[in-house]
């Protein structure tokens, strides 16, 4: 009797344990990544407000939600800052930029 209490209650945290670690909180939110300033920012700080990339190539993060259908961009010169970010949001029909030659695309 003892063991099937034991058993139960092992499955019981081993599912709760799951549920809470499929919870991790996305910070890759639109609220935080305006908080990224071209010319300002630094890779330490976007990977403090939108956490770590979902592809990390020389001077470019990409960071992907296809579930969302959202994809932003973040470009870094030589030193590590910023130098241009973008958002990608398929489902909402915007493209923001902050590559001035780029503005007004949609």
């Amino acid at each position: 009797m003892k063991s099937g209490i034991f058993k139960v209650l092992f499955l019981a945290v081993c599912g709760i344990i799951v549920v809470l670690g499929g919870c991790r909180s996305d910070k890759l939110v639109h609220a935080n990544f305006t908080q990224i300033r071209p010319h300002v920012s630094t890779e330490t700080e976007v990977a403090a407000l939108i956490g770590d990339p979902d592809a990390k190539l020389t001077e470019e993060w990409i960071y992907t939600r296809p579930d969302q259908h959202l994809t932003a961009k973040v470009h870094f010169d030589l030193h590590g800052r910023v130098t241009r970010v973008e958002w990608i949001d398929a489902l909402g029909e915007t493209w923001e930029d902050s590559d001035d030659s780029q503005a007004g695309r949609k």
